[in-house]
């Protein structure tokens, strides 16, 4: 009788052990993982067993290619937001459907001078040409939303503190620094914030970008009134497109747990003469509004890259506009935060060039060339307030 219900027991589990085994053996390896927003691990090689490093690369090639490890993954974030736990994978739940993220870590000495360093130099460049050059710090959401985070998240001043650190060590005779984050967050209230970003993504939806947006322009020395530039901001219109479903970054990496019915806002301006250009490096080709603007504009679900515009397609992008307030030209050197001002920017300036540092590694050409072989007024730095330093990494890693 003790031999049959061991064998009862055994079985299932031999048998599940090498289903697993066998799924495992002939299981095509995955690259990245969606709900954690990184890399896995590779397969190791010959060179990392010469250089003893095998077995810890094959350990987590394992645990990062098990089968079935997404899906297990979301069931186990499935099961701790219904226990209603406030930290779930990276992220924070908070009341209301809010997804928050983590606060970075503080800069040290090192880095700040690297990336400062990096700024300063291209800024030179760029001054010694006669061009005007601003490091604009746009308003992160970790940063904008403090009031939503649990109370023992002690660690909400990180992100001032290293904006303060890094604003000190840039050469201010180059750079105007244009503090977009403490502007906002002195401007609105904690609720106000709250109706300027997506619940369930990273970033501002249109009309926080266009309230940043606005705050930028005002600080700028653009040769215009500011009585002619509230008239120009006055005749936007909002639009808010409710016909497909969106999904949010934060929401996206936690395998989609939280279900909240949120939707992209455009500020626009009628009656502009847009024309599109790619760059490769060499020369400009002409492309259609759908190849950079909304590219996911024909499909059922869409994100915020694809409801306003993705990082590709800024190896180096070149807007025109003959229609635009001013006769002035600008090269803006951005992250994902810009995105919904694109057009914003098209509409101000007669001719815009976006660069995404993360998009670049396939055209021959540096950020130095790219300054020089620019007939630009202004330069740009134009990244947001909690990863400026993560952008600028890439500027250095290129």
């Amino acid at each position: 009788m003790n031999n049959r219900k061991a064998k009862c027991v055994a079985i299932p589990f031999l048998i599940i052990i090498f289903t697993f085994f066998f799924v495992n053996l002939f299981n095509t390896d995955k690259i990245v993982s969606v709900s954690e927003n990184r890399n896995l691990e590779k397969k190791p090689t010959i060179e990392d067993f010469k250089n003893g490093k095998y077995s810890k690369k094959f350990e987590n090639y394992y645990d990062d290619q098990f089968a079935f490890r997404e899906k297990l993954i979301r069931i186990n974030r499935i099961f701790e937001a219904k226990l209603k736990k406030s930290v779930v994978g990276n992220y924070y739940l908070a009341d209301d459907n809010w997804i928050l993220g983590m606060f970075p870590k503080i800069l040290n000495g090192e880095e700040l001078d690297k990336y400062s360093s990096t700024i300063n130099e291209l800024s030179k460049i760029s001054a010694d040409m006669g061009k005007d050059v601003y490091f604009t710090m746009t308003p992160h959401k970790t940063n904008m939303l403090k009031q939503l985070y649990p109370k023992f998240v002690d660690n909400k001043e990180n992100i001032n503190i290293n904006k303060e650190a890094f604003k000190s060590k840039l050469n201010s005779s180059n750079i105007t620094f244009l503090d977009i984050d403490g502007a906002m967050s002195n401007k609105f209230s904690g609720k106000e914030l709250e109706k300027l970003y997506f619940k369930t993504d990273h970033h501002w939806n249109g009309t926080g970008a266009f309230e940043g947006f606005k705050l930028m322009a005002e600080k700028m020395e653009l040769d215009i009134s500011s009585e002619k530039l509230k008239e120009h901001f006055s005749k936007y219109k909002v639009m808010k497109c409710d016909e497909k479903d969106f999904i949010g970054s934060y929401n996206r990496n936690l395998n989609m747990i939280v279900k909240e019915n949120e939707y992209p806002i455009y500020v626009y301006l009628e009656g502009q003469n847009y024309e599109y250009f790619l760059n490769n490096g060499k020369e400009d080709k002409r492309v259609e509004e759908k190849k950079v603007i909304a590219t996911s504009r024909n499909k059922k679900k869409w994100d915020y890259g694809g409801a306003y515009i993705r990082g590709n397609v800024c190896n180096i992008l070149k807007i025109k506009n003959n229609k635009s307030l001013i006769d002035k030209k600008i090269l803006i050197f951005r992250d994902s935060y810009q995105a919904p001002t694109t057009l914003m920017f098209a509409d101000l300036f007669r001719e815009v060039q976006f660069v995404d540092p993360r998009n670049i590694g396939n055209i021959k050409t540096s950020y130095e060339k790219i300054i020089e072989n620019s007939d630009c007024d202004i330069v740009m730095f134009m990244y947001n307030s909690s990863g400026f330093d993560s952008m600028i990494q890439n500027m250095i890693d290129i």
